[in-house]
Order: C-alpha cells, then sequence, then structure tokens
C-alpha cells in the first residue's frame, strides 16, 4: 500500500492525532477541575452566608405555646 507522504508522513500525522488527543483529555480535565473548584466556592459561599444570616438574625423566642 503506498502512503501519499511515504512513512515520515504517516508517523508525522500519528504524532499529530496522538498530541491532538492528548491535548483533548488534558483540557477536558482540566475543565472539570475548574467545574469542581467553581462548585466547591459556591457552596462554600453559601454556607458562609448561612452563617452570617444565621448570626445576625435577632434572637426570638418560640413561637410554639409553652405551656398547655
Amino acid at each position: 500500500m503506498r502512503v501519499p507522504f511515504g512513512k515520515k508522513g504517516l508517523v508525522a500525522a500519528g504524532a499529530a492525532i496522538t498530541g491532538a488527543v492528548f491535548f483533548w483529555r488534558v483540557r477536558a480535565r482540566r475543565r472539570e477541575e475548574a467545574e469542581a473548584r467553581e462548585w466547591e466556592a459556591e457552596i462554600a459561599g453559601a454556607v458562609d452566608e448561612g452563617r452570617a444570616a444565621g448570626s445576625a438574625a435577632p434572637s426570638m423566642p418560640s413561637s410554639e405555646p409553652s405551656g398547655a
């Protein structure tokens, strides 16, 4: 079977494809890590907001009747 660019061309094409797949996988992994960090930051922010709201809320007595 004849290859238009010879063996060197075939090796170069294989290397280019391998490099592209490697780049794509690394990029996908970094994207997942960035999304995970974003979620962690969002959750931490929500927890901080909840704590701040809880500490800023005035202490109110229970609305349930204490006697029967």
